[in-house]
């Protein structure tokens, strides 16, 4: 079940960092707030996918070698 969330919460991390970086950023803003947020919400959303799916395969791979047996 926590598999399923971290995914969701990884995928929707890294649309909206995707999002907010690339989208219109204000050239008003010298802090540049959108483009900084954007950027680590994208990288939290890569981290969380990459850790959800290497645990989801090494539960596969463990699982697979449980039922040969």
């Amino acid at each position: 079940m926590h598999g399923r969330i971290g995914f969701i919460f990884g995928a929707v991390s890294f649309l909206v960092g995707a999002g907010l970086l690339y989208g219109d950023v204000s050239g008003r803003d010298p802090l540049q707030v959108e483009t900084i947020g954007g950027a680590v919400l994208l990288s939290l959303g890569v981290v969380t996918l990459v850790i959800v799916l290497r645990d989801r395969l090494k539960w596969k791979r463990e699982l697979r070698k449980y039922r040969e047996e």
